[in-house]
C-alpha cells in the first residue's frame, strides 16, 4: 500500500477522540481507503459515514473515543485472528484504564472479541448478538452492535434505524444526555 500510495497515513492508526469519554467504540481494523488514509478510525470510509452521521445527529461527537480492535491495515483488507491478537497490547491500553468508557460498543463480532480478550473474559460466556449487553468489569458494560459496514447496510442485516437506536442506547447507559433520544422497544 505505501508504494501505490505514499500519501496514505500507512502506519497503525491510534483512537480518536478522549481517553476519559463515557463511551469508547471499538470498530474491525483502518479501512483501505478510509483510515489507512486519513490516520483516524472510520474517516473516510463508507462505515464512518453512518458512524459519524449518527453521532453528530445525537450531538455525540464530544463524548466518544473511536478505536479498532485491529490498529493497522489487515491483509486483505479483513483482520484474522493472529492480528487480532498482535494488536491486544493497545487496545488493552486505550480501554482497561478506569479513566472514562463506561461503555463500551463493540461494532462486530470480531470487535466483541477483541474487546472480551482485552479484559481477559472468557469468550463462550459473552454471546455476541445485536443489542446485547454485557458486564465486563465491575462498572463497564459491554453493548453489541452489527458493524455499520456497507455490506450489513446493503443487505438490511443492520439498517440506520438500528444503528441509531442502539448507539442511543449505548450513549444513554454511559450516562451521556442526549439531546434527541432515539428509542425502541428492540434494536
Amino acid at each position: 500500500m505505501r508504494d501505490s500510495h505514499p500519501d496514505y497515513w500507512n502506519r497503525p492508526v491510534a483512537a480518536s477522540g478522549s481517553p476519559e469519554a463515557p463511551l469508547a467504540i471499538v470498530g474491525l481494523a483502518p479501512g483501505m481507503h478510509g483510515a489507512n488514509r486519513t490516520g483516524v478510525p472510520f474517516r473516510g470510509d463508507a462505515s464512518g459515514k453512518l458512524l459519524f452521521a449518527t453521532l453528530e445527529k445525537l450531538s455525540l461527537t464530544k463524548f466518544v473515543m473511536i478505536t479498532n480492535a485491529v490498529k493497522c491495515l489487515p491483509i486483505s483488507n479483513k483482520p484474522n485472528g493472529m492480528e487480532i491478537d498482535n494488536c491486544q497490547v493497545y487496545l488493552k491500553r486505550e480501554l482497561l484504564p478506569q479513566v472514562g468508557n463506561t461503555v463500551i460498543l463493540a461494532l462486530g463480532r470480531v470487535a466483541h472479541i477483541a474487546v472480551l480478550k482485552a479484559f481477559d473474559l472468557q469468550l463462550s460466556r459473552f454471546k455476541f448478538a445485536h443489542g446485547a449487553q454485557h458486564r465486563v468489569g465491575e462498572s463497564r458494560l459491554l453493548v453489541d452492535s452489527f458493524h455499520c459496514s456497507r455490506y450489513n447496510i446493503h443487505t438490511k442485516r443492520l439498517t440506520t434505524t438500528m444503528f441509531e437506536q442502539v448507539v442511543s442506547h449505548a450513549a444513554t447507559i454511559a450516562g451521556i444526555k442526549l439531546t434527541k433520544r432515539i428509542t425502541s422497544d428492540n434494536f
